[in-house]
């Protein structure tokens, strides 16, 4: 996967951790399979619009808490 992935993924478990969820607790919350929700933070795998409204709202946080800088992953448009 990206790195623009990747990087999301590390915000989603820094933010899952401060809120004091375990991996297994956190995917069970939000209704994920746990080894599929390991795969989003790993950055292996690309999530639904859905399911990033989910874990924002699990976590009680704003997009931009687990978003990656939008300047780091510029991309030059035609």
């Amino acid at each position: 996967m990206s790195d623009l992935v990747k990087h999301f993924g590390e915000k989603l478990r820094e933010k899952r951790k401060e809120a004091g969820y375990s991996q297994e607790g956190f995917a069970a919350y939000v209704g994920i399979e746990r080894g599929n929700y390991g795969k989003i933070e790993r950055g292996n795998v690309n999530i639904r619009l859905e399911t990033l409204y989910n874990l924002v709202n699990a976590l009680n946080c704003e997009f931009e808490e687990v978003m990656p800088p939008r300047e780091r992953y510029q991309i030059e448009l035609e």
